[in-house]
C-alpha cells in the first residue's frame, strides 16, 4: 500500500511538472528589462560584482560575537551555579575560537 501511494505521488508530481512546463511561455529576453535599474542612468558595471572572502570571513565573525554578546546579557540576572558554569564555558569555547581564527591569520585585513 506504502509502495502505491509514493508511486502515486511521484506520477502526480511529474505529471504537475508536465503540465507547468506546457503552460508555461517563453519570452524574448530584453537587456533592458533583464539589467538592474540605476535611478534612469545606464549602468556602469553588472549587478554581480565580486567582493572579498576577507570581508565575508570578518563580517561572519562579528555576527557570531554579537549573537555572543546578545546571549551574555541576561547573566549578571542568573545567580545559579550552574548557570555561571556554563558562561564560563561558552566564553572559553568562544575566545579559543577567537585565539584560533586570530593564529590561523583570518582576521588580518
Amino acid at each position: 500500500m506504502f509502495l502505491f501511494i509514493l508511486m502515486m505521488v511521484f506520477m502526480l508530481m511529474i505529471l504537475v511538472m508536465m503540465l507547468f512546463m506546457l503552460i508555461s511561455y517563453k519570452k524574448m529576453v530584453d537587456f533592458e528589462n533583464s539589467s538592474s535599474y540605476e535611478c534612469g542612468f545606464t549602468i556602469n558595471s553588472g549587478a554581480r560584482m565580486m567582493f572579498s572572502y576577507r570581508f565575508f570571513l570578518i563580517s561572519i565573525l562579528f555576527l557570531i560575537f554579537d549573537v555572543e554578546i546578545v546571549l551574555m546579557l541576561p547573566i549578571p540576572f542568573l545567580e545559579e551555579l550552574t548557570s555561571m558554569l556554563m558562561f564560563y564555558l561558552f566564553m572559553f569555547v568562544l575566545v579559543s575560537g577567537l585565539i584560533y581564527e586570530y593564529n590561523y591569520g583570518s582576521l588580518e585585513w
